[in-house]
C-alpha cells in the first residue's frame, strides 16, 4: 500500500497546519492511532522520509507535499492560505548545482562602446543586441577570456517579476559565484550567465537568453513546470533593454527582462543562492536604493521598472 504513508501525513498536516519532519509526523499518527499494524516498525520515519522526497521528485507539479527546508515538508494545499505563517508557505528546493564560470564557455558578445550602446554610455537597446548577434559578433568562450578582451562582454538574463505594480526583490546569497555582479547584494533581477544549451530552436529563445531566464526563474524561485511551458512558448518574458554593468569584472551586459507573476503562484527561495524575498513597490522601492546592486539602481532612477511593466502588460 504505496500511498499509505502519504495519506496519514496529509491527515497530520490538515490537524496541525504546519511544517513538520518525518519523526514528528509519525509521533503524531502513533498518537492518533492513524499506523495500522502492517506499517508498524521501528524506522517509520526513514521510510516516510523516502516516500515524501519520492513523491516531490516524481510530480514536482502535482504532488500533495512541498518542502521548507532540508528534510522538513509540509501540505501543498496551504501554500496560498493567508492564515498560515508566510514563512511556513515559503517552498525549498534542492538548490541547482551552478556551473564553474571559470571552467564553462557562456555567451560572450563584442560591443563597440562608441557605436552600440546609447548615448548614456549604460544602456543599449535590445534591437542594437540582437543586430549584434545577428552579426556573429559573439562566442561562447570561458569568462577568464572575457577578463582579458577589452571588448568581450558576458551576457547575463536579469528578470524583473512584477505583479499589480509591484516587483520582486532579493538578497543574493553566497552561492552566487563570486564574479557574478549581483553577488552579495539585493536585487530585482533574477538571472545569470548564459549557457550554450540554454538555446532552444523552439522557440524564440534569443540566442538561449530568454531561455535562460526562464530557466532561473524555475531554479530561483520555483516558477512550476507548467508556467515556464506557458512562458516559453506565448512570450510572456519580454526583453527590454540591454545595462553594462558599471565596474564589473569581467564586464557584464544584463539583459533586462520583464515577467509577469500569474496570481497563482506564489515565488519562493527555491535556490540557497536567493534569499529575504520581498515585493517593493516598483516606483518607491525602499529609502535606501544604495543596497540594490548597479543594475536595479539604474532601472529604478531612470524610471525603466515603470515603463518595463507598463511595456508587459497585456494588450
Amino acid at each position: 500500500m504505496a500511498d499509505a504513508y502519504l495519506n496519514i501525513a496529509e491527515r497530520i498536516f490538515q490537524v496541525v497546519r504546519r511544517p513538520m519532519r518525518p519523526r514528528e509526523i509519525i509521533i503524531e499518527a502513533y498518537a492518533a492511532g492513524l499506523l495500522p499494524p502492517h506499517l508498524h516498525g521501528s524506522r517509520q520515519d526513514k521510510t516516510l522520509h523516502a516516500r515524501l522526497s519520492e513523491d516531490i521528485s516524481s510530480n514536482p507539479d502535482d504532488s500533495r507535499f512541498f518542502r521548507t527546508a532540508p528534510g522538513v515538508f509540509f501540505l501543498e494545499e496551504f501554500r496560498l492560505d493567508p492564515t498560515i505563517p508566510l514563512i511556513s508557505r515559503d517552498k525549498f528546493l534542492a538548490p541547482r548545482r551552478r556551473k564553474e564560470l571559470k571552467r564553462d564557455s557562456v555567451l560572450i558578445v563584442d560591443l563597440d562602446f562608441t557605436s552600440d550602446l546609447r548615448p548614456d554610455k549604460q544602456t543599449l537597446s535590445v534591437s542594437r543586441l540582437l543586430d549584434v548577434l545577428r552579426a556573429g559578433r559573439y562566442s561562447y568562450r570561458s569568462v577568464d577570456y572575457a577578463m582579458r578582451s577589452e571588448s568581450s562582454i558576458v551576457v547575463h538574463s536579469f528578470v524583473v517579476v512584477h505583479q499589480n505594480g509591484m516587483v520582486l526583490s532579493f538578497r543574493c546569497g553566497k552561492y552566487f559565484p563570486s564574479t557574478d555582479p549581483l553577488y552579495g547584494t539585493r536585487s530585482i533581477g533574477v538571472g545569470g550567465a548564459i549557457f550554450p544549451d540554454d538555446n532552444d530552436m523552439l522557440y524564440h529563445s534569443m540566442y538561449g537568453i530568454i531561455g535562460n531566464g526562464i530557466n532561473e526563474l524555475r531554479y530561483g524561485i520555483g516558477l512550476p513546470n507548467r508556467l515556464a511551458e506557458v512562458a516559453r512558448y506565448t512570450n510572456q518574458v519580454r526583453p527590454y533593454i540591454g545595462v553594462l554593468v558599471p565596474d564589473a569584472i569581467p564586464k557584464v551586459v544584463h539583459v533586462v527582462m520583464g515577467y509577469q507573476c500569474p496570481d497563482d503562484f506564489l515565488p519562493s527561495k527555491s535556490a540557497l543562492s536567493i534569499n529575504d524575498l520581498r515585493w517593493v513597490d516598483a516606483i518607491n522601492p525602499t529609502n535606501n536604493i544604495s543596497d540594490y546592486d548597479a543594475t536595479s539602481r539604474i532601472l529604478f532612477q531612470q524610471d525603466h521598472v515603470r515603463e518595463l511593466i507598463r511595456a508587459g502588460a497585456p494588450k
